[in-house]
């Protein structure tokens, strides 16, 4: 499958932890943790939002739903190769 990173996206207010796959430069490919508190998915990442990657961020990105659990990730600006050295080094 990849590595796995974990981050938070924000949009409309809410915060929202994912896992992130994929990564490369200009997309990437998120899956919305459950929430610990209730077991479930309470909200769903759409439309433009700020991505952190672990303490990285805010990354502007627009998201959209790729299938029932993912969602595919857009960045607006692409990422530096710094910030992709830095997590394909992990």
């Amino acid at each position: 499958m990849g590595k796995i990173l974990y981050g938070e996206c924000v949009w409309s207010g809410v915060t929202r932890a994912v896992r992130i796959s994929g990564l490369t430069e200009v997309d990437c490919d998120l899956e919305p943790a459950s929430d610990a508190a209730t077991g479930a998915d309470t909200a769903e990442v759409d439309g433009d939002c700020a991505l952190w990657i672990g303490a990285i961020g805010p990354i502007e990105v627009t998201a959209s739903r790729k299938d029932a659990n993912q969602m595919a990730v857009r960045f607006k600006e692409p990422l530096s190769d710094r910030i992709l050295l830095h997590f394909n080094a992990l």
